[in-house]
């Protein structure tokens, strides 16, 4: 006799067993009827060329934990080429970026994204801590050497122990370090230097030159990435080739760039480029308005939307920009713009999409000016973050020769 309960339990199996069916035939239904949807599977090849390489940098490091093969293949110097080409023309990653060294803390600040929301408050919200970078003394006699493509070099003052200098290859994003040692391990006093890529050799270099102790001459030097090597470049006479309060070159064009004092003509100031691919210094010419014009104080170099810019404080109490349009063409030299003078001018570095300018202040604030409003609109997105540092910085999710 067949109890409630058995009854019970036969038809709940029945009624499981009509779902099911009912379930799998609106599966081959819907398969009929969408073919390509359930039957669409992508080329790796596609994947990896067209659609990893277009997303920011915080979804491809999660995409490496994918598999070892998928790791292997983000890890190649085509995939790093391929997206950072693709970062630097996507609108929608944060590539106008800034690593800002302040005492013992790094942050990195995404400015060109104020454009897009502009809040007064972005720029405090946008300050990120580099949480993965500190040092056992807390940053002391740290210096920023320079960027590029996603790594960033510092370099370290060791004045108690008897290499006097440290440098440091970084990539923020994957927390990874290079450990460089001073070449010689005696240079002393001021030193210029600077970091970039050089295409030709698929390579990165760390230039660094200044006077040496023992041999009391002003010896130049490159460091290479793939080579784990320093190569002495040669000499330069300080009465010839003086530079102006030394430190970091301006990287355009795999060139760095100085102002430099002509000792031997009046003192007089013009632009003095190394550069990385043949290993040569060489002269660059500046705007004509500033030569041997009374009407400017002073000039600096920065660099701005790729070109080299020259800019300049006049006696009106304004800052003439200029921008090397064409590189190695002194002709090409424009214009681009004039603001009113503020207190404690530092630096520029850089423009947003809507022609907004970042300007640095000696107390440690970062600003953006609009060089279309008169007098000169001041927006606040980063305030006095006391004696910084800052180089131009850009995310990058691999460390080649790291």
């Amino acid at each position: 006799m067949i109890t409630s309960v058995e009854r019970y339990r036969k038809r709940k199996k029945q009624r499981l067993k009509k779902d099911n069916n009912e379930h799998r035939n609106d599966e081959v239904q819907s398969l009929h009827q969408y073919p390509s949807v359930a039957l669409v599977e992508l080329p790796e090849e596609l994947i990896f060329s067209e659609i990893i390489t277009r997303l920011p940098v915080n979804s491809v490091i999660r995409f490496k934990s994918v598999s070892k093969t998928w790791n292997s293949i983000i890890s190649t110097p085509h995939f790093i080429k391929s997206h950072l080409k693709r970062t630097n023309s996507n609108p929608f990653v944060p590539t106008s970026c800034l690593f800002i060294k302040s005492a013992y803390y790094f942050y990195i600040l995404n400015y060109a994204a104020y454009d897009r929301c502009p809040d007064e408050n972005y720029g405090e919200k946008g300050l990120t801590l580099v949480k993965s970078l500190s040092f056992y003394d807390n940053g002391v006699n740290t210096f920023l050497i320079g960027s590029c493509n996603g790594l960033v070099c510092f370099g370290r003052g060791n004045p108690f122990a008897d290499i006097d200098y440290y440098f440091h290859i970084y990539n923020p994003v994957m927390g990874q370090f290079l450990h460089v040692l001073d070449p010689l391990g005696n240079f002393q006093g001021k030193l210029i230097y600077g970091f970039g890529y050089v295409s030709s050799k698929d390579d990165y270099v760390l230039l660094i030159g200044g006077l040496q102790r023992r041999s009391y001459e002003n010896y130049v030097y490159v460091y290479s990435l793939r080579s784990k090597d320093w190569k002495k470049i040669g000499t330069f006479d300080e009465y010839k080739f003086s530079i102006f309060m030394g430190g970091r070159g301006v990287l355009v064009n795999e060139t760095l760039h100085w102002v430099r004092t002509q000792v031997r003509i009046s003192n007089a100031k013009c632009i003095s480029g190394f550069d990385l691919s043949d290993e040569t210094f060489k002269d660059v010419s500046m705007p004509k308005a500033f030569l041997g014009s009374d009407h400017f104080l002073d000039f600096s170099v920065s660099e701005m939307g790729g070109s080299l810019c020259a800019w300049a404080k006049d006696v009106y109490g304004g800052v003439e920009m200029w921008s090397l349009l064409q590189y190695g063409v002194s002709d090409s030299w424009t214009k681009l713009f004039k603001i009113d003078m503020m207190p404690d001018l530092g630096n520029f570095y850089g423009c947003t999409e809507n022609g907004k300018v970042l300007v640095q202040t000696e107390e440690g604030s970062l600003l953006l000016a609009d060089p279309d409003q008169s007098p000169t609109e001041y927006i606040s997105l980063v305030k006095n973050l006391g004696d910084i540092e800052v180089v131009s910085y850009i995310q990058s999710p691999v460390s080649p020769f790291l």
